[in-house]
C-alpha cells in the first residue's frame, strides 16, 4: 500500500535538503528530485479595485464575497457593487441590463468576473468554480444568495450550478445578489 501524504512547498524542500546527504536513502532523494513539487492551493486574495467596489454593498454580501476569493480555485474580481440610478439607466440604455429596480441601486447585488492571466474572461466555463465557491461563502455563513445565471438561491439543496440555463433570455453569469 502507497502512502499519499501532501507538503507544502518548503516542507518538500526540506525534506529534499535531509535526504541529499543520506547515501541510503539516494534512491528516495532521486524520485523526489524528479517528482513535481506539490503544492497547496492557491489562495486569492481581494485586490484594493475589489474591496473599493464593494463599499455600500450589504454586509453579508461582502462577508460571501471575501469568503468565496478564499475558497475559489479561480482567481476573481468585483466588477461592480453599489450603483447610482443614472449608472443603472446608462446599463439599461446600453442592453447591459434589463431592470431600473436593479439590487444593485440599494447594494445587495454585486457582479463578480473570473480572471484568468490577469484578465477577466467572459467564458462560462470559469463561472461554475466561481460560483460553487459563492455557493460554499454562502452556505457556511448562512447568507441566502440567488446567482444571475440561473436567478436561484445557491444555498438551495435543489440548486444545480452545472444547470445554469443559459437559454434564459438573460443569464447574467456574473451578478449575485441577496434579498432586500
Amino acid at each position: 500500500m502507497g502512502l499519499s501524504i501532501t507538503l507544502t512547498d518548503s516542507e518538500v524542500q526540506d525534506l529534499v535538503s535531509l535526504l541529499k546527504d543520506r547515501e541510503e536513502l539516494k534512491p528516495l532523494y532521486d524520485r523526489l528530485k524528479k517528482a513535481e513539487t506539490p503544492t497547496t492551493p492557491q489562495k486569492f486574495k481581494l485586490g484594493a479595485t475589489s474591496l473599493a467596489r464593494l463599499k455600500g454593498v450589504h454586509p453579508d454580501l461582502v462577508k460571501v464575497v471575501k469568503r468565496a476569493i478564499e475558497l475559489t480555485p479561480i482567481d476573481f474580481t468585483v466588477l461592480e457593487g453599489l450603483r447610482t440610478k443614472e449608472r443603472q439607466q446608462q446599463l439599461v440604455a446600453k442592453g447591459a441590463s434589463k431592470t431600473m429596480n436593479s439590487y444593485h441601486i440599494t447594494g445587495h447585488a454585486v457582479d463578480i468576473a473570473p480572471l484568468v492571466d490577469g484578465k477577466v474572461t467572459w467564458d462560462w466555463k470559469y463561472y461554475f468554480p466561481m460560483a460553487e465557491a459563492m455557493r460554499q461563502a454562502a452556505k457556511e455563513l448562512n447568507v441566502r444568495v440567488k446567482w444571475g445565471a440561473n436567478w436561484g438561491y445557491l444555498n438551495d439543496s435543489s440548486h444545480k450550478l452545472g444547470q445554469a440555463d443559459l437559454s434564459k433570455t438573460f443569464p447574467d453569469g456574473p451578478h449575485f445578489q441577496v434579498d432586500r
